[in-house]
């Protein structure tokens, strides 16, 4: 198996000065103001439409049939990086790191960082630092406020999380045309990989549950990034 890196945070685009930035930390995301895409918006967006790197705010379509070709945001200039210095994952090696790899279960969990709800994804042969105790797994219930019930970390907590290689990845929410939902309740993570009938690929997470679905391309999902080591 190929390894790779997961980039710092999830991948923003500013509209007005065409640049394409990742998150200045992996908790961090943009929320209700992903409503205000355009090709104008003087700000930063984080939820795309599936195949975008080519064109992240012109179609703001909820017609399946407009998001035809897959254009990976990796081929583009991100912060300093030159192009195609990152990719997205495929539905394979997203299923591969949720379920498929030895130990999966016990190397995911769901958990409130710093007061951001997400899911967290663990390197293989991980060891927990010390001073900090991990739960895999997801909640009993659905609903935004059952992540920190399940589990939760402060801020030094998670630094000492993210030193020992954990991934987190917020709840972000979904676009549908200019509508947001579930900002804080579920994270939707696109995949470079096409679906039956115009659909995609992507994982999708609540406090319940994860895992890999297919669902309409035109859904603006988060998006974060690996490079292969």
């Amino acid at each position: 198996k190929k390894r790779v890196t997961f980039s710092s945070g999830n991948l923003q685009y500013h509209p007005a000065n065409e640049k394409w930035r990742f998150a200045p930390s992996q908790l961090d995301y943009i929320g209700e103001d992903n409503a205000n895409i355009s090709d104008t918006y003087n700000g930063w967006i984080d939820l795309f439409g599936w195949g975008t790197g080519n064109n992240p705010t012109n179609n703001k379509s909820k017609y399946d049939d407009d998001y035809q070709t897959f254009v990976d945001w990796g081929v583009n200039k991100i912060g300093s990086d030159a192009p195609n210095t990152w990719r997205t994952l495929t539905y394979e090696e997203w299923n591969y790191i949720i379920n498929e790899r030895s130990n999966a279960s016990n190397l995911i969990g769901v958990a409130q960082v710093n007061g951001v709800n997400g899911l967290i994804l663990l390197p293989d042969g991980w060891t927990c630092p010390s001073g900090v105790t991990f739960k895999s797994g997801v909640a009993d219930d659905y609903g935004d406020e059952y992540y920190a019930s399940y589990q939760s970390f402060s801020a030094s907590e998670w630094s000492k999380l993210e030193a020992s290689g954990a991934v987190f990845l917020p709840a972000a929410g979904i676009r549908d045309g200019s509508d947001l939902y579930g900002v804080q309740n579920y994270g939707y993570y696109c995949s470079a990989t096409e679906g039956p009938d115009s659909s995609t690929y992507y994982l999708r997470f609540y406090s319940d549950e994860s895992g890999m679905h297919h669902n309409y391309r035109a859904y603006g999902l988060s998006v974060r990034l690996v490079k292969d080591n």
